[in-house]
């Protein structure tokens, strides 16, 4: 008899804890707007990542999926916040070798990102050996460009 009670009490306690858990879920949900951004590339980017407006963080990224081989990142951010449909995003790196993270240039319109919807305004990844290329490829023009100007002074002195 006591067994019977005691398993009774523990059941009541785990649905009671259960019914709690799914309510506050909701809660949770229901206080986000979910969109979504295609990319080319997301180098750096995963599940858990910021989604970043003005330096503020706003939301995380809660999934990465490829669309048409194409990687498409969906991302929620505080229901209370209006996000202009314009707005551009962009794959932005803290600092020279700290984290990437997503963020969010507010755009000029007046209808507001509504839950489901798109942001088409996108900014890839750049890739610190990419820049590094430019660098010096750069330098490198450069350095003709100083060659040239020497041998033209050597000419006509």
């Amino acid at each position: 008899m006591i067994k019977s009670n005691l398993n009774f009490i523990v059941g009541l306690v785990t649905i009671i804890i259960f019914i709690i858990f799914s309510i506050k879920d909701d809660k949770i949900v229901s206080n986000y707007t979910i969109a979504k951004a295609n990319f080319n590339r997301i180098d750096g980017i995963n599940i858990g990542s910021d989604i970043r407006m003005s330096g503020i963080k706003i939301g995380n990224v809660f999934d990465i999926q490829l669309e048409k081989n194409k990687p498409t990142i969906f991302f929620n951010f505080k229901k209370q916040i209006s996000i202009p449909d314009d707005s551009s995003i962009s794959i932005q790196t803290d600092g020279l070798f700290g984290e990437k993270y997503v963020a969010i240039e507010p755009g000029g319109s007046e209808n507001i990102l509504k839950s489901g919807e798109q942001l088409y305004y996108t900014e890839d990844a750049l890739l610190l050996e990419d820049l590094l290329k430019k660098i010096i490829e750069l330098g490198e023009a450069n350095l003709k460009e100083e060659k040239l100007w020497i041998k033209i002074i050597l000419k006509q002195s």
